[in-house]
């Protein structure tokens, strides 16, 4: 019994290892999607994990051989998707049937049974509010179907092996699956103070230049003002209405970035969330009709949330305007009220089919002076962030180019 401490230790510790390293190299994070790049090198990774169990198993009995190389395809294929985890279970294949014996069809059945486990959950998956759930039933099902083969087409062992090496399994699988999660929850946490710290550069920048330039603006506006007025010019007639809307529209940038500084002095109070989503979509779907878009909404339960009705209105109305202009013909715009993936939260979810963002542009959404649109300063995307934020809540995006863009937005609601 002794004897299987130290290849179980040696197993979950060079799996917590390389997960580390994983996540030095390629940061776990939902607020991007991976390309093909990523997806053969979260396979190799993956793949050297369960290499590493295969050579130092807890157990071999004749030609079974017992470790955790399961574990890291499961993981790899819930997370990275089908190819890196068809490449992890190709790597297991062949492992196995190089390391020979009577019962390595089984050891390739249970890596190709676990992938096709976790392929099928996938979709679930990355739609999942919770995903413990998710993973446990893939946990819980594998579990079963492993002890069950086992026990039917292999030759019975130590009677005290088998329940230390399945709850040994148990607890290595939720483990990985566990410092996963809190990776996830890490690296977005250390993105949210990045960011962070860029708003706070451009709203010193802000304060210190908005002023100033504001008061020659509406000195220059007033005598523009008055000299078309009074004069007979053709050329100032016709190129003065542009140069005042000009002037309103460094105006309005100037005051984008004053909100963007000062102290909101709206008072919160109990808002029903539902009854604010629904209007705003009613608002936007004019805009919506003219671009030829369609918005759907699905609402599952009632909310209410502390907050300032104009604000969240406004932010919504920002978000639903930005995916109406990223959709170029025939759009669609999927917003959904659900519950959030943390008790006593609630997430909108705004999700459209249209251009979408590569892995660059996706970094550098909400950042100052960013923005994909041809005319547009970002400060739009930067002012709603920080709404939510005020609100104590948080907003993330997810994007794959010619796909669309999903924006999640998590606020905390009332007891």
């Amino acid at each position: 019994m002794l004897n299987m401490a130290r290849p179980l230790l040696v197993n979950i510790a060079m799996l917590f290892s390389v997960l580390f390293i994983w996540n030095m190299v390629m940061p776990f994070t939902r607020s991007r999607s991976l390309g093909l790049k990523d997806k053969i090198l979260y396979g190799a990774i993956s793949s050297l994990m369960a290499l590493l169990c295969m050579l130092f198993p807890l157990e071999k009995f004749g030609d079974t051989v017992f470790d955790l190389r399961v574990v890291p395809l499961i993981l790899v294929t819930l997370y990275g998707g089908v190819i890196p985890g068809i490449i992890c279970t190709v790597v297991i294949s062949i492992a196995r049937f190089w390391m020979g014996g009577e019962f390595a069809y089984i050891g390739v059945s249970l890596a190709v049974i676990a992938f096709f486990l976790s392929w099928g959950y996938r979709d679930l998956f990355q739609k999942a509010n919770r995903k413990w759930n998710v993973i446990l039933q893939v946990g819980v099902i594998f579990l079963i179907t492993y002890i069950a083969i086992i026990l039917w087409l292999v030759q019975p062992s130590e009677p005290y092996f088998y329940p230390i090496y399945f709850v040994s399994f148990a607890i290595a699988y939720f483990f990985i699956f566990y410092l996963t999660e809190k990776l996830v929850i890490i690296n977005l946490q250390l993105e949210e103070t990045v960011y962070l710290e860029k708003l706070s550069v451009a709203g010193k920048m802000a304060a210190s230049i908005a002023h100033e330039i504001r008061n020659p603006l509406t000195t220059v506006r007033g005598l523009l003002q008055f000299i078309s007025t009074d004069s007979k010019e053709q050329q100032v007639k016709k190129y003065a209405p542009l140069m005042l809307d000009e002037i309103d529209r460094t105006n309005k940038i100037i005051t984008d970035y004053l909100t963007l500084i000062k102290p909101t002095k709206l008072d919160h109070v109990e808002v029903n969330l539902n009854k604010v989503v629904s209007d705003t979509i009613e608002l936007t779907s004019v805009l919506g009709v003219y671009h030829a878009v369609k918005i759907t909404y699905e609402e599952v339960g009632e909310y209410k949330i502390l907050t300032n009705p104009q604000e969240i209105k406004q932010c919504l109305i920002n978000l639903i305007k930005n995916a109406i202009e990223a959709i170029e013909k025939d759009g669609l715009i999927e917003i959904k009220l659900q519950n959030g993936t943390k008790r006593n939260t609630v997430d909108i979810i705004i999700k459209d089919n249209g251009a979408g963002m590569n892995e660059e542009e996706l970094k550098k959404i909400g950042l100052p002076f960013y923005t994909t649109k041809s005319k547009g300063t970002g400060l739009g995307t930067m002012i709603t962030n920080r709404l939510i934020r005020n609100m104590n809540g948080k907003i993330t995006y997810t994007s794959t180019e010619g796909i669309g863009t999903t924006v999640t937005v998590t606020l905390p609601t009332l007891r």
